[in-house]
């Protein structure tokens, strides 16, 4: 019991330590906004794509493919438990329609790229590691890489849907009561490329990384706008705010193509392919590119060329590209620790009508959920190993408690951006979530699924 505790402890304490770290660096004034926004958008479109890619391609095969049937499931039955409790405790609890939609985002899309690729990382290399092994030949680097393919798959389906249906949720509608959400357009500095987990965030994102939510990194050089942000809301005057519109680049690769042009009339001269092909590529970017293209390789006899030892290939770019997306990690929890910073240094306090819908985003996504998650998860393991082995890879089930469970996807404050509603109440549900509430909570999440792995497995 003792040895699950420090190992729990050890996985949150090394992503944290990074993050302090970064949080560090903003404080001291060496890694400003801007550099905040050219680091995210470099590991964006470098460095997460190479640990997509090497982790991937070096594991996927047709017969693990057609194994990770799983993966969808989990992720649909999530989806259906976080839509049901909050609809429920929202309406219990008497919010309005609009603070409803936005306690459903932050409850249903969860950081499914950064946080828990940092924590199977980290576990990889822990106390935990030998319990995780599957099978006398597995190793740690094995360990990590089903980690992040199953979190990578995951973090699909996630990403595709807080690109659509989560856009939607978190836009303004007629019947808004407007007089109770902090709505003021602002003009604020946007990335055009941004994730997203696939995350989280990005998610992150329509991105199996992160996003790259949600690597959800997707998911977080959005954040470093928000001290621009609450700046000119604090010092602007209200009459003047409303007269002042959004500045933003919609060309990003996460944001949805149709927000940019969804007064305009398909030209005629499209046909149906060159419309199918402008909105797959409405909600592409370089992680998911990259993530396809390690599918491409990983299925065919390419693999070999680009991961056999023995290959002309694999001590020269191979290796290149794995060390390169050892990178991708640290340098998205460092840009998250500084724009924590961020956001702390530019909160005012925060009206009472957001009070109660953050309080309970919080409440619904990080405390209700590792009690409904856990009980589906041991569930599987009891009765799913006659449809599927993963029920018996430690790995996979303490990676579907872990995203069960973790915070809101960062990239959730681009929306909020873009659509001029919710934004404050998002940053405040951000910074409780990843700022105070997220390592107690998240270490609890750990020693709950290793718990789960030393007794069941």
């Amino acid at each position: 019991m003792l040895n699950l505790i420090i190992a729990a402890v050890q996985a949150i304490l090394q992503v944290m330590v990074v993050v302090f770290l970064g949080s560090v660096l903003a404080k001291h004034g060496y890694f400003n906004m801007d550099k905040q926004r050219w680091l995210s958008k470099l590991n964006l479109v470098f460095f997460t794509p190479c640990l997509l890619f090497s982790n991937i391609a070096s594991v996927i095969s047709l017969e693990k493919l057609l194994a990770f049937w799983p993966i969808p499931m989990f992720y649909l039955t999530f989806a259906i438990l976080n839509y049901s409790c909050s609809q429920l405790i929202t309406r219990l609890a008497g919010l309005s329609p609009a603070y409803r939609r936005f306690v459903l985002a932050c409850v249903m899309f969860s950081n499914s790229n950064s946080l828990p690729i940092a924590i199977i990382s980290s576990l990889a290399v822990s106390e935990a590691a030998h319990i995780l092994f599957w099978g006398s030949d597995d190793t740690s680097e094995a360990v990590a890489a089903r980690g992040i393919s199953y979190t990578l798959f995951f973090a699909i389906f996630g990403n595709l849907i807080r690109w659509s249906y989560g856009y939607q949720l978190l836009q303004k509608r007629d019947d808004d009561d407007t007089s109770t959400i902090a709505d003021e357009e602002v003009v604020v500095p946007v990335i055009s490329s941004t994730y997203h987990s696939f995350s989280n965030n990005a998610s992150t994102s329509a991105s199996i990384s992160s996003g790259s939510d949600d690597t959800e990194q997707e998911d977080e050089e959005y954040l470093s706008s928000k001290a621009a942000a609450a700046g000119k809301r604090d010092t602007m005057p209200s009459r003047q705010l409303s007269s002042v519109t959004i500045s933003v680049d919609e060309s990003s690769s996460l944001l949805p193509q149709t927000n940019k042009n969804k007064n305009k009339q398909i030209p005629a001269n499209d046909n149906i392919f060159q419309i199918i092909l402008k909105k797959i590529t409405g909600f592409m970017s370089p992680p998911l590119y990259a993530a396809f293209l390690a599918l491409f390789v990983g299925l065919t006899p390419l693999k070999t060329i680009f991961f056999d030892k023995q290959s002309f290939l694999y001590p020269s770019f191979t290796k290149a590209i794995e060390g390169c997306g050892k990178a991708a990690v640290p340098l998205i929890l460092t840009c998250l620790g500084a724009q924590l910073v961020s956001i702390s240094e530019s909160q005012h306090p925060a009206a009472p009508e957001m009070k109660k819908p953050v309080a309970l985003a919080i409440a619904i996504r990080m405390c209700l959920m590792p009690f409904l998650v856990v009980p589906l998860v041991v569930l599987f393991v009891l009765y799913g190993a006659r449809f599927s082995l993963l029920a018996a890879d430690p790995v996979f089930i303490t990676m579907m408690i872990v995203l069960g469970c973790t915070p809101t996807a960062i990239n959730l404050v681009q929306i909020t951006q873009v659509n001029n509603i919710f934004e404050e109440e998002m940053l405040r549900m951000l910074f409780w979530s990843y700022g105070v509430v997220c390592v107690p909570v998240c270490t609890f999440v750990v020693f709950l699924a290793l718990n789960v792995v030393d007794r069941m497995l």
